[in-house]
């Protein structure tokens, strides 16, 4: 699947997203169930359930009722329904979300509206390294039930 740099007109970074694989235009309604690889953009009408590990654009005439479940979902039109993001969630102006989002990253911007309750929840967390300290923060091991300071001074 090819890659292109993409910037978002309503956006204030440049981001690496996947070519846009499909697309609902602005006349156009469809209802049921979407599950996709890659990006899709919907500026019509979408109701029911989406779910895809990759990237979702609302576009200023889109409208989805129903729940998301994706990757990266950037609305700039108006969902109503809860919203899931693995990556990231992005509401951009005019954008309109009535409904709870779930994601590690959440971005608002001014003059967007949001009418539910956020939950940001940690991504998964890599293996902590060991840190050392020095003089009195140094951590100390366990061994045997007793404390012992890992720090050596030297007199």
């Amino acid at each position: 699947m090819s890659t292109k740099k993409w910037k978002e007109d309503k956006g204030t970074e440049t981001m690496e997203r996947k070519e846009v694989n499909a697309f609902l235009g602005a006349e156009t309604s469809f209802e049921g169930k979407l599950n996709y690889t890659g990006a899709v953009r919907l500026d019509g009408r979408f109701k029911g359930e989406i779910r895809s590990d990759d990237t979702l654009i609302v576009g200023e005439t889109g409208r989805v009722e129903g729940e998301i479940h994706a990757g990266i979902t950037i609305i700039q039109g108006e969902v109503t329904g809860n919203i899931f993001g693995k990556e990231r969630v992005e509401l951009h102006h005019p954008g309109r979300i009535t409904g709870n989002i779930s994601a590690p990253v959440v971005v608002m911007d001014e003059g967007a509206l949001f009418e539910g309750n956020c939950k940001m929840k940690e991504r998964k967390k890599e293996e902590k390294k060991e840190e050392k300290g020095i003089g009195i923060f140094a951590q100390k091991k366990e061994t045997d039930g007793k404390a012992e300071d890992t720090t050596k001074v030297k007199r």
